[in-house]
């Protein structure tokens, strides 16, 4: 019998429908395939973990081993593969075709499993498709021992790193002043931390410079057109000069220059550029974007996305991929278009032994969600771009002189879709036209000042702060995303447009200061590089953790020496940042702060004041929904703060929230208005009967989106209303549809 072990459930299914009809059983509640004498049985993911093989009391801890992971569900997955593994005969692990995929069926393999490794089988592909999956298993190939070892070392190497440095964060706060909080750090989570509180110390040391600008409008052919003056200036009389000498004046076109350019069609998408081009059109962070893909993947929709490949090579079956998707109504027209061609794909810079770039397998997927068919359809089009011509566009630069001042102005227009004609509706590409001009034809021209200044660099959003990470070498194309959540999920930044709270920026103030190498951006790009060499088979992985240890050990050496000065620093930050996350306002009756407070005995939160017990005033919160401080008053005089971006009074007796109370319709019960309420209890949106408690007719409302109100009713007598962007009118009533 052999026993394939696949990383997930779904994965497991696909591997045993493509080597035959399978029988589907169960084992200690967990599902495993029969086709014949093979078995494929899943795991969910990592069965085990690393934990510290001796108490954890004080730091550095070197001493790690392999353990059951403490998921409960995963548990019986353990069992199901010691079941089976019983009578095997050989082993397949069948895990995803990367590093992380290798530990984790290594690891089943040889702690649930029992089996010797070295006889063991790896099957590799890209796509979970049946002619593939089928391949893979005819040509199955040994173990791989270098990226199991490169995936082993990685997880040992981020848990001494990243436990030893959480372990003397939080011991120095205690140290500092006897407050224990589990402070998170890691070997690329703080150096991408150190770039992100860079950006910060810019942009609150910016200060900005007045300039000007000249510019002048016309119109021609209904189209208007506006050329600005070539140099920034620095006063303001400089720009009312010319303004002045150009006001009245006639402009000449003193020079045209028309250009026919190209754009070359996109190259192949790696991972790093589908989580860019999802942020950029669908503002998707790179997380949700992995999710998506992975999703998406298992579904045998798209190739496997953790790649770091923008290449697809000539091997690949183009053609049966296109005849694929020419059996969507959604492609047919596309993807025949593109089989009439060389089928010669755009190639990028980057390769990854392992997989080829994303790209749709040709199989149909099956009821996507709304998100997923967005990646999707990206993905399938981007692919169609790849093979199309060039773009061709006309470029068109005009000078306009008005007097003695020359104006530019520029213009592009597409004259040739070539690629933009599958991809147009993703490539962001404006068109900028240009009326027909002649050299030597006069224009009248309103010349205008605009005072403008100069703006600080831009924050980074979660895209761009990936994008950096693989800039500078750190982290890997699985784990950039989940770093930057980790760093949100811990309170070192916060907002979409990336800010570092006062925590991350004590953090980083506090180890650079006193510990620099935590920090280094240098130190984790050596060892990237170095796991990058366990792969490659040029490096032993215990000799780079021999190297880590001895590093690490040096590193804590000097930060106890600095541990309560440390712990001081980080606990400045922890304090401010607190602050703002749980002050919401002034107490109106004894001027201290109002604080959100969370019951020790009910876990319900709440805002006290925080001179308790000499001053007892509070108000109800709702027990869901995030709650942020606004600075601002209301006219009861109790502060104003947002809960899941609706601004709301403290005060539950406040008008206002009878004001907010908007009326939406006409009971169908008992003629009285319907409103819109928001649950004191819950914060939740619902529509009410105003005759309530005598009346208790109520509706539903989704807690996301907009919700516009038709005046207007239904047969039934309910109101009438349209959900987000959709046009069509529905029914309020869920249990009535129209």
């Amino acid at each position: 019998m052999i026993l394939i072990v696949a990383e997930k459930p779904k994965v497991a299914l696909k591997i045993a429908s493509a080597l035959g009809k399978p029988e589907k059983k169960k084992k200690n509640n967990a599902p495993y395939y029969v086709v014949g004498d093979i078995v494929v049985a899943p795991a969910v993911g990592h069965l085990y973990h690393l934990k510290s093989a001796v108490p954890f009391r004080d730091y550095p801890v070197f001493d790690v081993e392999w353990v059951p992971t403490d998921v409960a569900y995963a548990k019986s997955y353990v069992k199901n593969l010691q079941f089976l593994a019983k009578d095997a005969d050989e082993f397949v692990n069948a895990c995803d075709y990367d590093v992380e995929g290798s530990v984790i069926g290594y690891n089943a393999l040889r702690f649930a499993c029992k089996a010797d490794i070295s006889q063991s089988r790896r099957m590799r592909y890209s796509t979970l498709t049946t002619t593939e999956l089928a391949s893979a298993f005819d040509s199955l190939e040994p173990p791989g021992f270098a990226m199991i070892d490169a995936g082993l070392a990685r997880h040992e190497l981020d848990w001494i790193w990243g436990m030893n440095v959480s372990k003397a964060l939080s011991s120095s706060l205690k140290t500092a002043v006897g407050q224990f909080k589990l402070l998170s750090a890691g070997r690329v989570q703080t150096p991408t931390l150190v770039f992100l509180e860079k950006r910060e110390r810019e942009i609150a040391g910016f200060i900005s410079e007045p300039y000007w600008e000249v510019i002048i409008e016309f119109q021609k052919d209904g189209i208007p057109v506006q050329a600005k003056y070539p140099q920034r200036l620095t006063t303001e009389e400089e720009a009312q000069r010319i303004y002045q000498e150009c006001l009245g004046a006639t402009g000449v076109v003193t020079d045209l220059d028309q250009k026919k350019k190209t754009r070359n069609p996109p190259i192949p998408m790696d991972l790093g550029l589908l989580q860019s081009e999802c942020w950029k059109n669908f503002r998707y962070t790179p997380q949700t974007t992995q999710k998506l893909a992975q999703g998406l993947y298992e579904m045998g929709a798209i190739s496997y996305p953790r790649t770091a490949s923008q290449k697809l090579p000539a091997k690949l079956d183009f053609k049966r991929i296109l005849k694929g998707l020419s059996g969507s109504p959604q492609y047919a027209t596309f993807a025949s278009e593109i089989m009439q061609t060389a089928l010669v794909s755009a190639q990028g810079r980057k390769d990854d032994p392992a997989h080829p770039a994303i790209h749709p397998t040709g199989d149909q997927p099956k009821k996507l969600t709304a998100p997923m068919h967005k990646v999707y359809d990206l993905i399938v089009k981007r692919f169609f771009a790849g093979f199309a011509d060039p773009s061709v566009y006309q470029s068109t630069k005009v000078e306009i002189t008005v007097g003695e001042h020359p104006f530019l102005t520029q213009g592009n227009i597409t004259v040739k879709d070539g690629w933009l004609r599958y991809y147009r509706d993703y490539a962001k590409i404006v068109e900028e036209p240009l009326p027909h001009l002649e050299k030597g034809e006069e224009v009248e021209v309103t010349p205008q000042v605009l005072s403008k200044e100069t703006k600080p660099p831009p924050r980074y959003n979660p895209a761009s702060a990936v994008k950096m990470m693989e800039k500078l070498g750190i982290g890997t194309k699985a784990t950039r995303a989940q770093i930057i959540d980790i760093l949100y999920e811990r309170g070192y930044i916060t907002e979409k447009q990336i800010e570092v709270t006062p925590l991350g920026e004590k953090t980083v103030e506090a180890l650079t200061k006193d510990c620099p190498q935590i920090v280094s951006v240098r130190l984790t790009r050596h060892f990237e590089k170095e796991m990058d060499e366990i792969y490659e088979g040029k490096k032993e992985k215990d000799a780079v953790i021999t190297e880590a240890q001895k590093e690490l050990t040096g590193i804590f050496e000097k930060f106890k020496e600095k541990e309560a000065e440390i712990g001081k620093i980080i606990y400045e930050g922890l304090k401010e940042t607190l602050d703002r996350e749980n002050v919401v306002g002034t107490c109106p009756l004894c001027g201290e702060k109002l604080r959100i407070i969370r019951s020790k005995k009910t876990r319900k939160r709440f805002v006290g004041c925080s001179g308790y017990p000499n001053c007892t005033h509070s108000y109800p919160l709702p027990q869901k929904g995030k709650v942020a401080p606004t600075e601002e008053v209301c006219e009861c005089g109790a502060p104003l703060v947002k809960i899941s971006g609706r601004t709301y009074c403290l005060n539950p007796s406040c008008e206002s929230h009878a004001n907010n109370q908007e009326i939406v319709g006409i009971c169908p019960a008992c003629g009285k208005d319907l409103k819109l309420i928001y649950s004191k209890k819950t914060g939740k949106r619902f529509v009410g009967c105003s005759g309530y408690p005598a009346c208790t007719r109520s509706y539903p409302l989704p807690q996301r989106g907009n919700v516009t109100f038709l005046n207007e009713k239904c047969e039934c007598g309910a109101p009438l209303i349209i959900l987000g962007k959709k046009k069509e009118k529905q029914c309020i009533d869920p249990k009535h549809t129209t």
